[in-house]
């Protein structure tokens, strides 16, 4: 799984490369840089890979100041030493990119419409032998959370803890759904980035209101 996982996104890193400026990083993720007009921020826009095609489209044309980081993460898809699919991006990749490149802003494109402000925390558990169901729990429901070992597409293994602590960024001015917030977003929040959720569902409305506020 791994070793085609990497396959694609060498083809795809191809791709990109003769177009923008590309690469790959250590825990397999896909980035590439846009830029725009003259002033502006370094905004780093966080997807899975695996909606690599939408929200390629949603940036294209898509007038702002500054650049755009795209980071597009594998980590959704990767197998685990325990067998355990995973439900949604890891902590590792995104922290590591986040402490390499210091983004001034951190927007993160999940399931949903609109704006993510926040995430009260939560963790993902395995269930109970008594028959509850595995799944996000909040942080204080009993049982521990999973810990799983990733297997990154560039066969680096790391520890992952499904427990994510609870995240807000101060409201904007912007006439956008207001939806739940991914979980994730408290790594950039824990590195001081400010950070939003952007929702897939009209994607391109949300980022071309956002950037005329920004």
């Amino acid at each position: 799984m791994a070793s085609s996982l990497l396959e694609q996104l060498s083809a795809d890193l191809e791709v990109l490369s003769e177009h923008l400026r590309a690469g790959l990083d250590e825990f397999g993720t896909l980035y590439c840089y846009l830029e725009g007009g003259r002033g502006g921020r370094t905004y780093l826009l966080h997807a899975p890979y695996q909606e690599a095609l939408p929200v390629l489209q949603a940036l294209n044309g898509l007038s702002f100041r500054g650049r755009i980081l795209l980071a597009l993460d594998p980590s959704p898809l990767s197998p685990t030493l325990e067998g355990l699919p995973l439900s949604g991006p890891t902590r590792a990749p995104l922290a590591h990119l986040l402490e390499k490149t210091r983004p001034d802003r951190l927007l993160l494109a999940f399931p949903g419409e609109g704006l993510g402000q926040g995430f009260p925390g939560g963790k993902e558990t395995a269930g109970k032998s008594d028959g509850a169901a595995p799944g996000w729990q909040p942080l204080e429901a009993e049982g521990e959370p999973l810990t799983l070992h990733v297997e990154a597409p560039t066969g680096l293994v790391y520890r992952e803890v499904r427990a994510y602590g609870p995240w807000e960024s101060p409201p904007l001015n912007l006439d956008l759904p207001i939806s739940p917030g991914p979980y994730w977003g408290s790594v950039g929040l824990a590195l001081g980035i400010p950070t939003y959720g952007v929702g897939l569902v009209n994607l391109r409305a949300s980022l071309e209101a956002l950037f005329s506020l920004w």
